[in-house]
């Protein structure tokens, strides 16, 4: 029995190894291009748009529950973050936090959402403060996990 696990691992590893020219290294790369162009997206808020790095969390549960996380990747200090639950949690979109100039809250009763498989997408009402009021502008949000 031993023996035969062991022809499987070897089997498995010589199996697993790459053909290619590559290197091992260049191999990663590629497949961490590929996992990173297939998450994110973009939102929009006025006349004002952001690539969304969702470097936190990038999660859509069954039951509709979203939960995703990053920055944005003109300026990383750019906090992004969308919940969304049909249970009692947090629900809301905002771009920056509460004490950083030039943020952006939606306001919850103008949040649409469209939660399909991997992608979330939406359009909102945002306020420069999380109460709705100050400045508002409409937005847009579309983001693949």
């Amino acid at each position: 029995m031993k023996r035969m696990f062991a022809i499987i691992v070897v089997l498995g590893a010589a199996i697993g190894c790459s053909t290619d020219s590559g290197t091992g290294a260049e191999s990663a790369s590629v497949a961490q291009a590929s996992t990173t162009a297939a998450r994110g997206g973009t939102i929009t808020v006025g006349e004002q748009n952001w690539t969304i790095v969702p470097s936190t969390q990038c999660s859509i549960y069954p039951g509709n529950v979203v939960s995703i996380a990053g920055h944005a990747a003109e300026d990383t200090s750019l906090e992004i973050v969308i919940d969304y639950t049909t249970q009692r949690g947090p629900v809301g979109v905002s771009v920056g936090s509460d004490r950083r100039e030039g943020s952006w809250f939606a306001v919850k009763d103008s949040l649409q959402w469209q939660i399909e498989e991997r992608q979330v997408s939406g359009t909102a009402t945002f306020s420069e403060f999380r109460s709705g009021n100050g400045k508002t502008a409409e937005g847009s949000f579309e983001i693949s996990c």
